[in-house]
């Protein structure tokens, strides 16, 4: 699995993804903090931890909507170079097997998913001193929360790397993607959020001031059996198919 694993990180060297990875934290962090600051006055009314406040406001824009496609355009990325010039039939053709390949895969997209929690959590504190917060800094919940936020992504991610595998199209995933990030918001109004997996992270990651989760055994039980279940049905398909082209 090592060798494997070594394998998929070295196809993404030259797609130059950690661009992306700066990128997309910095503008969610970006939009929470102008959106911290031209509503202060409001927001501080509740005498709430600026710290807290600046998260929710971060968290609002990444963890909702751009953490979600960020995590599909991971997925396309590493299926991308197996989908041109007959991949698969280069990958498949040595003596590993299949389910071992689309392990090395969802590690890798896993792994990419945590160095982005981790460089958003950065940026959040670069930009917390930088703009002067003067509450205490609640670190242990911030890291909490971005490692609940990884945990979170499970389930998503299994879902995402299956899409990938099944189209060449780059397009078509990152559609669905955008369609289904969004449609987070009615998942919150229907109060299905915690059962549904592109609005899952968002609710992991969520402040103490917000209505987060209510019972941290019982979301991630859900979060497990919901990634057991498309995890094992995602490996089961690519295990099972036939051609790869």
């Amino acid at each position: 699995m090592p060798l494997m694993y070594k394998i998929e990180w070295m196809k993404l060297k030259r797609q130059r993804l950690w661009v992306i990875m700066l990128f997309v934290p910095l503008v969610g962090c970006s939009l929470g903090t102008f959106n911290f600051s031209s509503s202060y006055d409001l927001l501080m009314k509740t005498g709430t931890n600026q710290w807290y406040q600046l998260w929710t406001q971060v968290t609002f824009f990444y963890a909702l909507f751009l953490f979600p496609i960020l995590s599909g355009i991971y997925a396309s990325f590493i299926c991308r170079v197996d989908h041109l010039d007959g991949g698969w039939k280069q990958l498949l053709a040595l003596p590993i097997s299949r389910k071992k390949v689309y392990i090395a895969k969802l590690g890798i997209l896993m792994t990419m998913i945590l160095i982005t929690q981790i460089i958003l959590v950065l940026i959040y504190l670069s930009i917390g001193n930088l703009i002067g917060l003067s509450d205490s800094l609640p670190l242990s919940f911030i890291v909490l929360a971005m490692f609940n936020g990884w945990l979170a992504s499970f389930p998503l991610a299994s879902i995402q790397l299956w899409l990938s595998l099944r189209t060449k199209s780059f397009g078509v995933p990152l559609g669905l993607n955008i369609f289904f990030s969004f449609s987070s918001l009615a998942a919150m109004i229907l109060k299905v959020n915690f059962i549904y997996p592109w609005a899952q992270p968002s609710l992991a990651m969520a402040a103490p001031t917000e209505k987060g989760i209510t019972s941290y055994p019982l979301f991630f039980s859900v979060v497990f059996i919901t990634f057991l279940i498309t995890f094992l049905l995602g490996c089961r398909n690519f295990t099972n198919r036939d051609i790869y082209s």
